[in-house]
């Protein structure tokens, strides 16, 4: 994506604030450089998702608390041609979200663990994905499906060509901030 969307920015920013870090603290918990926070918070730069969900995992929130206006969800895309679209978040506990997610042709993700308890679980619309936590990987084809624990670094990986599927994350109670 060429600039953080509006909404991003002020969730970001409201977020940070809301749990008392300043730039540079926050940055320094995420492990990335306090121009790249500052840029985003600017509304400039071009972050990842990957960027975005260690943010959104810094700061204890769900990542669709980074994408989502109200209901409303958002596509975050890549100049590369993946992208994440938000396509549905629970409010009840546990939290669930839902994203349907395009990787491009030997794309790979690799996620930092999110917190403790979260799973994933994956459903391949189409391609060939390889996916899961990095210590037991699974391939997976079109109507086949992988859960794993979330809250270890894991990754998504589109073997041959465009790989399209859809993702739900569920947080266990109290494990996600409102």
């Amino acid at each position: 994506m060429s600039s953080p969307s509006p909404v991003i920015v002020a969730n970001l920013h409201r977020l940070r604030e809301t749990r008392g870090y300043s730039l540079s603290a926050l940055a320094e918990r995420a492990g990335i450089s306090k121009s790249t926070l500052s840029q985003l918070e600017a509304g400039k730069g071009n972050p990842t998702i990957e960027t975005l969900w260690t943010l959104a995992n810094t700061l204890g929130v769900a990542f669709s608390e980074l994408l989502a206006e109200g209901e409303d969800g958002m596509t975050v895309s890549e100049p590369g041609g993946g992208n994440v679209q938000l396509m549905a978040r629970g409010q009840e506990s546990p939290r669930v979200e839902v994203y349907f997610m395009r990787l491009a042709p030997g794309e790979v993700k690799t996620s930092r663990a999110h917190p403790r308890g979260v799973r994933e679980h994956v459903m391949v619309v189409e391609g060939t994905l390889r996916v899961g936590a990095l210590h037991a990987l699974a391939v997976c084809r079109p109507g086949e499906g992988h859960e794993f624990a979330a809250d270890v670094e894991h990754r998504y990986e589109a073997l041959l060509d465009t790989t399209r599927l859809v993702v739900s994350i569920m947080y266990p109670h109290d494990e996600v901030a409102q």
